[in-house]
Order: structure tokens, then C-alpha cells, then sequence
């Protein structure tokens, strides 16, 4: 259970020295949790406190936490582009939390915020988000967690060298492990 922490800060300028001054990462944390939980604090402060604890959980891998933490960030985001780009991260945080429907939650949202360039951005990023998650955790011999991924890919838009990768690497993945009523169903996407 975390403390909280008495929050005398009322300029972002405070906030931000005080937030430096801070040795620990936990520290940090708890500092910025307490900010945000002050009623009637500035909008640009709880900005800069939930992108600053997006990038605290993430550097700690606590990517549920960071995905939660850029969601929050964007309600108070005030341009598209910004939103756009906070939903993102929150969606690639729900990836790598091995949260999908989350992720595909934010990336709707994201794509909703934005303007027909911006939706090729947010379909984009979401694709490549998915790709290198899956690619990263077959590398570290998680191929069953990479499955999850590959199969999800599957029912994105992809380009036909990138549909015939993700189908061979699950067919491939589903002879080793015997899973042939799966391996049959790719064969035919």
C-alpha cells in the first residue's frame, strides 16, 4: 500500500522541482500520485504527472500501470494529435501488459480522436506494435504468447508478404506443438 505523500506544490514550476529533486524512482511515483489525487489541481499538472508516471511504470515494466497512466494523460491532452498519440502509447502499454482487448480499446479511441491521416498512423502503429511485441517475445522462446499475438495480426489489415509471414510463423509454431485443427484453419486465411 502506497503513502501519501502531503502535496505543497501548487505551480508546475514546484511541481517540477520538487519532482526532480527526488532521488528513487518509488519516490517519484508516489510523489506523483499524490499530485493527481489533489482536487482542483491545474490541467498542465496532471499532465505532466501522468506522462511522467507512464514513462516511471514503464521503465519498471509495470506496462499495465503506464497504459493507465497515458489514458488518463489524454483526457486532459488538449490537441488531436496529442490524444492521438497518448491513446497510442496506452495501446502499445496494453500490448506489452498482454492485454489486448484494452489495447484494442485505445487504439479505437485513438483512431475516433483522429483525422483521416491520423488513422493511417494509429492502424499503422497498432500493426507494427503487435508485430514487434510477438516478435520480441518469440525471440525470449515465448511462442505461445507470441501466438496470441500472431493470431490477433491475422484478423488485421496486412499487406500480403506481412499476412504470409504471420501465417508462417504460426503454422510452423503449430506443427511443433501438435495443434493441427489450428494449423488447418491458418493454412486456409
Amino acid at each position: 500500500m502506497s503513502m501519501v505523500i502531503q502535496v505543497k506544490e501548487s505551480t508546475l514550476q514546484a511541481v517540477k522541482a520538487k519532482f526532480d529533486s527526488l532521488m528513487t524512482d518509488l519516490n517519484k511515483m508516489e510523489y506523483l500520485e499524490s499530485v493527481v489525487r489533489v482536487p482542483d489541481v491545474a490541467i498542465d499538472i496532471k499532465k505532466f504527472c501522468f506522462a511522467n508516471l507512464g514513462s516511471l511504470y514503464e521503465k519498471r515494466l509495470m506496462f499495465d500501470k503506464a497504459a493507465k497512466a497515458y489514458f488518463l494523460k489524454s483526457g486532459y491532452d488538449v490537441t488531436y494529435r496529442e490524444k492521438v498519440d497518448s491513446l497510442i502509447l496506452a495501446g502499445e502499454y496494453n500490448v506489452k501488459a498482454n492485454n489486448v482487448m484494452g489495447a484494442e480499446d485505445m487504439f479505437a479511441r485513438a483512431s475516433r480522436e483522429a483525422n483521416t491521416e491520423q488513422r493511417v498512423k494509429v492502424e499503422l502503429a497498432k500493426k507494427n506494435i503487435y508485430m514487434a511485441v510477438a516478435s520480441d517475445l518469440e525471440k525470449k522462446g515465448r511462442m505461445n504468447y507470441a501466438a496470441k499475438f500472431y493470431e490477433h495480426l491475422l484478423s488485421l489489415k496486412l499487406d500480403p508478404l506481412e499476412k504470409d509471414l504471420v501465417k508462417k510463423k504460426l503454422m510452423e509454431y503449430y506443427k511443433r506443438v501438435g495443434r493441427f485443427a489450428d494449423l488447418r484453419m491458418v493454412e486456409h486465411k
